[in-house]
């Protein structure tokens, strides 16, 4: 009776231990995507001095879908190119379009969105250009604009206490694991 007991007992640690490295390992990787993403999508560019910027409109697509984070090297406006991906200034909201034309004696970019008809109405001033679009990642840009808003800023939350409660919970089941085993 002792071997079937002791095997039971083996076994239930073994689940316990399982369970533990998954609880840990889950809590970990939460952790673990949430510091990739938010590196990767703030700290790393500005190190490279790039600036990133959420795509929330389709004006852009195919080339930049909205949710899309693109990353921009500053760039002056005189220096832009037709074919170029500008980001700029426009009543107080950052603009992703492509240069159509650099009116370099005017000072300024005729641009247009890739998904749009017509050029855009306006002409942009050099000073108003932040810089050349250099790459994007597609989605991770919705994350930043949810990032925005007071659900988003909880749910962010919400994502590492689940994810410290995980490993934590992990911890002590295989601290459990371990003194039941130390006892036997």
């Amino acid at each position: 009776m002792t071997d079937a007991f002791s095997r039971a007992v083996e076994r239930r640690l073994a689940r316990m231990r399982v369970i533990a490295r998954l609880c840990t390992a889950v809590g970990a990787l939460m952790l673990v995507a949430l510091g990739v993403v938010g590196l990767g999508a703030s700290v790393v560019p500005r190190v490279m001095g790039m600036q990133s910027y959420a795509i929330i409109s389709g004006s852009m697509e195919p080339a930049y879908p909205t949710g899309s984070l693109v990353y921009a090297e500053p760039a002056e406006g005189a220096a832009l190119q037709a074919g170029d991906v500008a980001a700029f200034w426009r009543d107080q909201d950052v603009i992703v379009h492509r240069v159509r034309e650099n009116v370099s004696a005017e000072g300024e970019l005729v641009t247009k969105g890739d998904a749009n008809d017509e050029v855009d109405i306006r002409p942009v001033p050099h000073q108003n250009v932040l810089g050349r679009v250099v790459f994007s990642v597609p989605y991770v840009g919705y994350f930043l604009i949810a990032l925005g808003s007071t659900p988003g800023k909880l749910l962010l939350g919400w994502i590492v206490l689940m994810g410290v409660a995980f490993c934590v919970v992990g911890s002590v089941l295989s601290s459990l694991a371990d003194r039941h085993q130390n006892e036997s």
